[in-house]
């Protein structure tokens, strides 16, 4: 179990991880059971900067854009190029040889670009309101444990390439890990937020049901691309929703 949560850790992290230690496909593929757990440790990293922040008084929206820098240099920013690359295929690509090579390119496109910049300025909109409540941290929990259950996409789904980065989930995990994953971020949610949970996985679920379904129509599988796309526009939605709960109450 240590070297999966390991795993885990140096796969959706830059925190070092002992060097010695060679990690494989299957290897990634079996840690996809500690994804929300790690999720919820990069939403503490940010919290902690946000409530240190706030001791000093600095205004809400300072405080969420220092958290969304410390989430893209822990990340890698991972995510946020999965939904880079994503938005550049499928909104330029026509065919699906298109669509996956236009995702390999590198280069960030306007598609990529405009989807970034949405993204992120939602992120920190959202993540202002929850700074202004006390209880505004769940939420950054719950939106990190939840969408980081984008696996279930990779298992139920199979992979567009013949090779690739995300191959290893779709080749390697199965019903314990998605499982374990599902669960673990469905006791967070209860915790945390109580009866609104409901709400927040039936966003989590819509996303991941209209990404799969566009990911079938356009390129008949998944990638890490679309994978990562997935839990980035799943967690700035359960932000957003998080953000609209916390101001109606």
């Amino acid at each position: 179990m240590i070297r999966r949560f390991l795993t885990a850790l140096a796969f959706l992290t830059r925190i070092p991880v002992n060097p010695k230690v060679a990690f494989d496909g299957s290897d990634v593929a079996r840690s996809t059971l500690f994804f929300p757990i790690i999720g919820c440790l990069i939403a503490a990293i940010q919290i902690v900067i946000m409530w240190s922040l706030n001791q000093a008084s600095t205004p809400f929206l300072l405080q969420a854009l220092a958290a969304t820098a410390i989430m893209a240099l822990v990340g890698g920013g991972l995510h946020q190029d999965g939904l880079a690359d994503m938005a550049d295929g499928f909104g330029g690509g026509y065919t699906t040889e298109d669509v996956l090579r236009i995702m390999r390119d590198s280069t960030i496109g306007t598609y990529g670009g405009i989807a970034l910049f949405l993204s992120l300025s939602t992120r920190v909109v959202a993540l202002a309101a929850l700074a202004a409540v006390d209880n505004g941290w769940h939420w950054i929990v719950v939106a990190a444990a939840l969408s980081r259950c984008s696996i279930c996409l990779g298992w139920l789904m199979p992979y567009a390439r013949k090779s690739g980065a995300g191959s290893a989930i779709t080749q390697f995990a199965g019903p314990l890990e998605v499982g374990v994953a599902s669960i673990t971020a469905l006791i967070i949610g209860a915790v945390l937020v109580g009866a609104h949970v409901v709400f927040a996985i039936g966003l989590c679920a819509l996303v991941f049901v209209v990404v799969a379904w566009q990911c079938h129509r356009r390129i008949r599988g998944v990638t890490g691309d679309t994978l990562g796309a997935a839990t980035e526009i799943a967690e700035v939605l359960l932000l957003s929703l998080g953000a609209t709960v916390v101001a109606a109450t």
